[in-house]
């Protein structure tokens, strides 16, 4: 039997399929059968700042309603940021106390001041690691890239100057530079960079006139982005590396590992066939292996991979021109 075992964020894993932050990994009886099923580790439903605020929102009207009006300004000052992340960290205690797993939470805050707020307590609660998850779509009042960025990095690094536990960074593909940006990230104190975060996409209903909202499943072909930014930046950035969208079975995991990723994200498979496909994937990671008489993970992990200074340039231009060379 090969060792599947491989070390993220500083965390020691029996395999590298993670089961990624869904409504999967949500409550105590699901990661329970995530665990059970063989997942090396779990990633917590990320807290949302603007849900809590929203959630919270009906508690202050009720405060207002009854307290003198200094002292609800007083608590008003960081309420719904005090209060309104217990019943995850609730939620993530009880989880850490019924699994033998790592459990990395997973935030996403607007505030600056959240993101290490939020960090703390979750650090307070017991979590392995924290992937801190950069949903954040601009709108014309953000200013340029470049500010975007520097506002980023700048939150990153304060969120783990503050706490201990690993960190981890699911990052977008819609920098303007993706190397650029991922070697200054990877230059900061943090373990690991994710890639990449999956946006949910509103679709609109012609009949009634209006949004609608829907979740938008990856499919096998997705994991081509992912895979060739990890193939290019393996060997030139400080810190371990996931892939994270298009992984439905275990030639994704092999493939991602050839690239150079530390761990392996699944979430869409889960939805699609339940907790079982993590050991259906794990499984046939090591088939695969005994097949090609790999013993480790680190036997293959990057063999395709874009090193520097390597003539091997295929992910990069190569195979676009093999492509479509003679293609009319």
């Amino acid at each position: 039997m090969p060792d599947l075992k491989t070390e993220y964020m500083g965390l020691v894993l029996d395999n590298p399929v993670v089961a990624g932050s869904s409504t999967q990994t949500i409550s105590v009886d699901n990661v329970k059968r995530l665990e059970d099923a063989g997942v090396g580790a779990v990633v917590l439903k990320s807290i949302f700042e603007e849900q809590i605020r929203s959630d919270m929102a009906g508690v202050e009207e009720a405060l207002a309603s009854s307290m003198h009006a200094e002292a609800l300004e007083y608590l008003r000052a960081d309420y719904a940021m005090q209060i309104g992340p217990e019943k995850y960290l609730d939620r993530l205690r009880g989880i850490k106390a019924a699994v033998k797993i790592p459990v990395i939470a997973s935030v996403n805050c607007v505030n600056p001041a959240s993101w290490v707020s939020f960090a703390r307590k979750i650090e307070e609660s017991g979590a392995d690691g924290v992937e801190l998850n950069i949903y954040d779509l601009p709108d014309a009042d953000d200013g340029c890239s470049a500010d975007i960025e520097k506002r980023h990095l700048e939150m990153i690094a304060a969120v783990s100057a503050e706490v201990g536990i690993p960190v981890a960074v699911k990052i977008s593909p819609y920098y303007t530079s993706i190397p650029d940006f991922v070697t200054r990230l990877s230059q900061l104190d943090i373990q690991a960079i994710v890639m990449f975060n999956r946006f949910f996409q509103p679709d609109i209903d012609i009949d009634e006139l209006k949004l609608k909202a829907g979740i938008n499943f990856s499919t096998p072909d997705d994991i081509r982005l992912p895979m060739r930014w990890i193939a290019m930046l393996r060997g030139s950035v400080n810190c371990d590396l996931a892939l994270t969208s298009g992984v439905h079975d275990a030639e994704g995991v092999v493939k991602a590992i050839l690239a150079g990723a530390n761990a392996v994200q699944i979430c869409s498979v889960l939805y699609k066939q339940g907790a079982e496909a993590a050991t259906v994937i794990v499984d046939g990671l090591a088939s695969w292996m005994e097949q090609k008489g790999f013993e480790s993970l680190a036997d293959f992990r990057g063999r395709l991979s874009e090193q520097s200074g390597s003539n091997n340039r295929g992910f990069a231009r190569a195979q676009y021109v093999k492509a479509f060379v003679g293609v009319e």
